[in-house]
């Protein structure tokens, strides 16, 4: 009898799979182009967020009109983008994109913040950064 801890692991939901798909496939690429799809998936997230007004408009979309801003920011915010190079099949107006965005952002991040955080407890940024190069990590 299997115990509860040790039960497979399944996408139960849509948002779940286009997440996983996207980190799997974020994984396997060069350091280069994870981080040409988290700038461009940056400048998506800005006009969805508010940050940025969408391309071509003096103003921002109406907050109840979500779907024509995230389909608006898809094309001309470079979400399509982040979409073909990670071999994603979404809709312009996908409301889980954004979420998988921001986590496609978060994974590139990820050893920037690590190092980060190691120079700040350790005190010694410098030799952090020299115990980093050694290893490899500016490749």
């Amino acid at each position: 009898m299997p115990e509860p801890t040790q039960q497979p692991r399944h996408a139960d939901s849509p948002a779940r799979r286009q997440l996983d798909h996207a980190l799997t496939a974020l994984a396997a690429t060069t350091p280069g182009r994870r981080r040409y799809i988290a700038e461009a998936g940056a400048e998506y997230l800005d006009q969805i967020d508010g940050r940025r007004l969408p391309l071509g408009y003096d103003r921002p979309f109406p907050a109840w009109d979500g779907a024509r801003n995230r389909s608006d920011a898809y094309r001309m915010r470079r979400g399509c983008t982040v979409a073909a190079m990670l071999g994603l099949s979404v809709r312009p107006h996908d409301e889980y994109f954004p979420a998988t965005v921001r986590a496609i952002i978060t994974a590139v991040d990820a050893p920037v913040d690590r190092l980060v955080t190691a120079a700040r407890t350790t005190g010694a940024p410098a030799a952090v950064a020299l115990l980093h190069l050694l290893a490899g990590g500016a490749r």
